[in-house]
């Protein structure tokens, strides 16, 4: 079944407790968003990314987008540009 990308998104309401919390397994889209999450909002400032920058680092694929828009793990400010990658084949 095709994947459907979702009307209205909006990420789960516990995002930021969520993924300060989970300890993901190597190579999943929760890992992916923690290591973003870490980049741009829990680094040292002289570590932080901002989010097109840990974005573009990122370079997550279209199956791992397409499962943290599922999960609901992928925060507002990268929206589109998830979205974007979740529409490559």
């Amino acid at each position: 079944m095709p994947w459907q990308e979702p009307q209205n998104y909006q990420p789960r309401a516990d995002l930021k407790h969520h993924l300060e919390g989970i300890a993901p397994k190597m190579n999943t889209p929760e890992m992916d968003m923690l290591i973003y999450w870490q980049w741009v909002h829990r680094s040292l400032p002289v570590f932080r990314k901002t989010p097109g920058d840990a974005w573009a680092d990122l370079d997550m694929t279209s199956e791992h987008a397409r499962q943290a828009i599922d999960l609901k793990i992928v925060p507002l400010e990268i929206y589109p540009e998830a979205l974007a990658r979740a529409r490559q084949p």
